[in-house]
């Protein structure tokens, strides 16, 4: 049964190559014929390397299914059973994506024919149905004979013979419509052989004629199989029929092709001698013994050992004792030397074996650890994407907090700026030199008054006004102070050339809560004039204040629940920026103050 099914291997893998030359179609410099001749020339352990060259070359294109399906079989005739698998598998994918059905089946076929090998019938069953299904809808008789031989193959290793015969009868139909003799041949010789398997000689002698019925030839079945099949039918002829001459006359045939084709046919001469000892031809019989031992040449201890039990019955019948002597010797020394080459062999299973089981419990282990590893990615993968989400959450939730904490600056900075007394005050001061009579210096004073009170409103609503603007904004300041202080101090601003020639931005209104503390503070109880100078400075690539004033000095602010202008005015700073909250000083001077801090240039 085994032969047949490497005999129906080489018939599709070379039918599938021939398939695919005979399409004329290349991909690239990719020539069919060249690589049919190369594949069927090489040795089929060497065929690997040579479709690993090609996947190499044409991984992507539309070549790439085929060339995994080639590979697989190819494994799969090594009986490479978990290579073949994976090479199939992904021709299966590559075969939906291009719609090739007719391979499509086939590759879902060998697959399952592959996990059948390795013993796992249920999965094996799967896929073998699946090409199965497919090859009826796409009417491919020779790939649905295929299915049937390989499910025949699944109920023979579950021991269902019945099941297996009929799938094998199935396919054996099929091959007989498409006028396929090889492959029928083969079904046939695998159903007598099941037969032969049960000890239902008589079923497989019927088979076997209907092998010979077919006038099987050399050019249809490989020479060692036929020689095989009619070995077996010469075996089954005699058993079944006791029909001697008829039996002979297959074995004859067995060993013409045996040594046409350079094969030992030690099975036929035993036979021959068993079938002339039982007719009582000794002579003929032991010259067929002798001639099963010449042609072994100790290849096999076993087979040798059924020889001279042959010569050593012989022997005993034509009461030949020295003879018989010195084969009971042989015989003896062959038995020990193939009990140490079966100890041998066993010892090279044992080892196999046990470096399988290993294998396995490797595999088991990396399994174990793989799903371990894998539970532990997910879970780290699970607590960063929750802290990813816990992360944004505060994060937004500082931004918010960070704009409030802007909208609730600007409010107090609105509230800093002009309070109602200054307003007051200063009407006053007008009001009062109107009633002197100066109405020139009134309208002066109250159009300066109103161009600040414009800026006033104007700029605090933006979060950067131009360098000028601000200093503009602070001359009317300090103009409007000094009516109001009666010309009670001076000032002066002195601004860098760099930064009078180009527009700078600066947060509106930074210098008037220092200007304004000069003022109310320290001029309050001096009897010199004062003066206030500002300094605005480039350093590189920031801008620089300092307001320096003569007054009385500077007394830190009384600590009580109200905030002051102070502290409004760092936290303006610290929202410019750490360097900017860390450039900020105020010095006390031998007289007077001076305050001094730097930001980054706001430059549009």
């Amino acid at each position: 049964m085994k032969t047949g099914n490497l005999y129906l291997k080489h018939i599709i893998f070379f039918s599938t190559i021939l398939f695919y030359s005979c399409q004329k179609k290349k991909s690239g410099n990719f020539d069919f014929e060249k690589v049919k001749k190369e594949i069927i020339q090489a040795p089929i352990k060497k065929r690997i390397a040579k479709w690993d060259s090609l996947i190499k070359l044409h991984k992507y294109d539309t070549l790439a299914g085929y060339l995994y399906y080639q590979r697989g079989y190819t494994h799969y005739f090594l009986s490479k059973n978990r290579e073949a698998i994976k090479d199939f598998k992904k021709a299966i994918k590559l075969f939906k994506i291009r719609k090739n059905k007719a391979l499509l089946a086939k590759s879902y076929i060998y697959t399952g024919s592959s996990y059948n090998s390795l013993g796992e019938q249920d999965i094996a069953s799967q896929y073998i149905l699946r090409g199965l299904n497919l090859a009826q809808k796409i009417d491919k008789p020779e790939i649905l004979s295929l299915a049937y031989s390989e499910l025949s193959q699944i109920f023979f290793k579950n021991k269902d013979y019945d099941k297996s015969i009929e799938y094998l009868n199935k396919s054996a139909g099929i091959y007989k419509e498409i006028n396929d003799t090889p492959s029928l041949i083969m079904v046939y010789n695998n159903i007598a052989m099941i037969y032969l398997n049960q000890k239902r000689n008589r079923e497989a002698l019927d088979y076997f004629l209907k092998i010979k019925e077919l006038n099987p030839k050399e050019s249809d079945v490989e020479p060692y199989n036929l020689a095989i099949l009619y070995y077996n039918l010469g075996h089954i002829t005699y058993d079944v029929t006791k029909n001697k001459e008829r039996a002979l006359k297959y074995l004859d045939k067995s060993l013409e092709i045996s040594r046409k084709n350079g094969i030992k046919p030690i099975f036929a001469y035993q036979f021959l001698a068993s079938i002339f000892e039982k007719t009582n031809q000794l002579d003929s019989a032991k010259y067929y013994a002798k001639k099963s031992i010449i042609i072994n040449k100790n290849d096999d201890y076993k087979e040798l050992v059924n020889s001279y039990d042959i010569l050593i019955r012989l022997s005993l019948k034509q009461k030949n004792d020295t003879f018989l002597l010195k084969l009971i010797k042989i015989k003896d020394s062959l038995n020990t030397l193939n009990h140490e080459t079966v100890n041998k062999n066993n010892q090279k299973v044992l080892k196999k074996n046990i470096m399988l089981l290993d294998q396995q419990k490797e595999l088991l282990q990396a399994k174990k650890i793989n799903k371990k590893n894998k539970i532990i990615f997910i879970f780290i993968i699970i607590v960063f994407i929750l802290g990813l989400i816990i992360s944004f959450q505060f994060n937004r939730f500082d931004i918010l907090k960070h704009k409030q904490e802007l909208i609730v600056l600007e409010q107090k900075i609105l509230r800093s700026q002009m309070s109602p007394h200054f307003i007051f005050n200063v009407l006053s001061s007008i009001q009062n030199s109107l009633l002197e009579n100066n109405p020139v210096v009134s309208a002066t004073y109250l159009s300066k008054f109103a161009k600040l009170m414009r800026q006033n409103f104007d700029y605090i609503q933006k979060k950067q006004i131009k360098l000028t603007e601000e200093l503009g904004m602070l001359r009317n300041y300090l103009e409007t102070q000094k009516f109001r202080f009666k010309d009670k101090f001076n000032y002066q601003i002195n601004v860098d050339k760099e930064l009078s020639d180009k527009d700078y931005f600066v947060p509106p209104m930074i210098l008037q809560p220092f200007v304004e503390n000069a003022i109310k503070h320290g001029f309050a109880n001096i009897s010199y004039k004062g003066l206030i100078t500002i300094n605005v400075l480039k350093k590189d690539d920031r801008i620089c204040f300092e307001i320096i004033d003569n007054g009385t000095g500077y007394m830190p602010p009384i600590d009580d629940d109200k905030e002051h202008a102070l502290s409004i005015f760092k936290k303006r700073l610290f929202i410019l920026g750490k360097d900017a909250y860390d450039s900020f000083k105020i010095s006390r001077l031998e007289q007077g103050t001076k305050v001094e801090f730097c930001f980054q240039v706001i430059k549009k």
